[in-house]
Formats: structure tokens, sequence, C-alpha cells
């Protein structure tokens, strides 16, 4: 289903000569139906990590669907989701060859279309962000193997480092799901980015939109893919992106418009 709720927007993205695109990777870029890349490891080492991440996640999702929740309340409830789960996964995850194995069986695919999409922007030579809360060294190695982690994207993510057999990540500084903005850009980048004419976002929840400043919005192109809750969150998803896409959408629909 797919749902074009600002033409006018639309018409304007369509001439826009210079661009860059910014994008969601969990449940955006992969289909609704996959895991999201912080319960790739706990499934795959199982036992009491995986148990912890599931309880985090039956408490914690459902809240992160709610947009009931105030904008503050939200935020602070998403940075707490985010420092439990990855003080979780410090406890049990001691190497690199860890997010490497958990990969080979994951749950985590591609949304149809979305490797031709990631491929247009290339040949385009398009700047492409792609921003997640989640675990960015799985992110790039998934990317990579998939054959689209091409030399225009940059990638904003909460990374583990691996020093001495000891592993390491800024619990202070986390990327939560509701407070990824556009300021976690280097800001030689966001220099470059600023001089474009127009920018295509992608997200699967609301807050996605933050990706991008208030400022930037009437040249900004914001497609939203809905998979959860569809009867009950369309109406907010029409509310605050130009075009929604919702049941599992493909990426088709934004090929279309690149190629327009």
């Amino acid at each position: 289903m797919e749902y074009i709720n600002n033409k006018e927007r639309l018409k304007r993205f369509k001439i826009s000569k210079d661009f860059f695109a910014i994008i969601d990777f969990d449940r955006t870029l992969t289909t609704g139906a996959s895991d999201a890349s912080m319960g790739i490891i706990p499934t795959f080492l199982g036992g009491e990590c995986l148990k912890e991440r599931v309880e985090l996640y039956q408490y914690y999702r459902p809240l992160e669907l709610d947009y009931k929740i105030g904008k503050e309340e939200k935020r602070k409830i998403m940075k707490e989701w985010a420092t439990r789960s990855f003080r979780l996964l410090s406890k049990y995850l001691v190497s690199e060859k860890i997010i490497e194995d958990s990969l080979q069986n994951a749950n985590l695919h591609l949304r149809n279309g979305a490797k031709e999409f990631l491929q247009n922007l290339y040949e385009k030579n398009i700047p492409v962000v792609i921003m997640s809360a989640g675990v960015g060294n799985l992110i790039k190695r998934f990317l990579g193997k998939e054959g689209v982690l091409y030399d225009n994207i940059l990638l904003i993510s909460n990374f583990f480092e691996f020093k001495d057999n000891k592993t390491y990540i800024d619990t202070e500084n986390l990327m939560a799901s509701s407070s990824k903005d556009y300021s976690k850009i280097p800001e030689d980048i966001r220099k470059i980015l600023d001089k474009k004419d127009g920018i295509l976002l992608c997200g699967d929840i609301v807050e996605d939109i933050r990706m991008i400043d208030n400022k930037q919005r009437d040249k900004t192109l914001t497609i939203g893919f809905l998979d959860y809750n569809i009867e009950k969150n369309l109406e907010i998803y029409n509310n605050n992106f130009d075009i929604v896409l919702a049941d599992d959408e493909n990426f088709n629909t934004v090929i279309d418009i690149l190629n327009s």
C-alpha cells in the first residue's frame, strides 16, 4: 500500500539536480520481518544473552512504537533501552569473529529493491548517510556481505572497539532510536551536504525524521515504511511522512522517484 501525502514536495524533489540520501537501517533497508541488528548476536549466542535480550525487547519495543508517549519521555526510555542493550552485549561480545559468525544464518534481509536502490545512488554519485542506533560493526559487515558497501556511503552508528582481548563501547554517548539527528554527522561532511538542494529521507519510525534539521524540512522528501500496527499508526505516519509505504512494501517506488 502506497500513500502520497505531499504531491508538491514530491514534484519539487523530482526536479532536484543535486541531493543526498539519509537512510535508517533496521526495518528500513531491511524487511519488517528481519531481526534488528541488536538482536542478531544474542540470537547467535543463545542462552542467558538471548533470554535477557528477549526480555528487553518485549518490554521496550511496544514503547518505541507508542506515539502517545511524549517526545522527551520517549527519548529517555529509548536511551535507557540502548544503554541496557549495549551493556548486555558488552558482557558476551568478546571478539569481532562473533559478529562475523552471527551473520551466517541471521534473519537479516534487505527489502526487495534495496540493493538496486543503493546501486542506483552509487551510479548517480549521490552521497548516502546510513544512520542507525544498532550495532555499527555488524551493519557494516552485512552491507559488505551484500555487496552494497559503496564508497559513497557514510555509516553513522554505535561501534564496538576491540583491544587487548577486551570489548569497549561508550555507553554514555550511545545513539538511540529517538536520538538520531543530523548533528551526529561529522561537521566537514555536513558542510558538503548542506549545499545540496534536496534530501531524500527513508525511515520506519516517525522519530527518523529527526535525522535532518527542521530548517531542512522543506527541501526533504520523507518516505516512511510502516509494517507494524498499520491501522493504529497509519494516520500519524501520513501526517509526518510525505510518502508512506505500508505492509512490507519494497523500494520500487523510491527507485521510480529517482529515475523519474
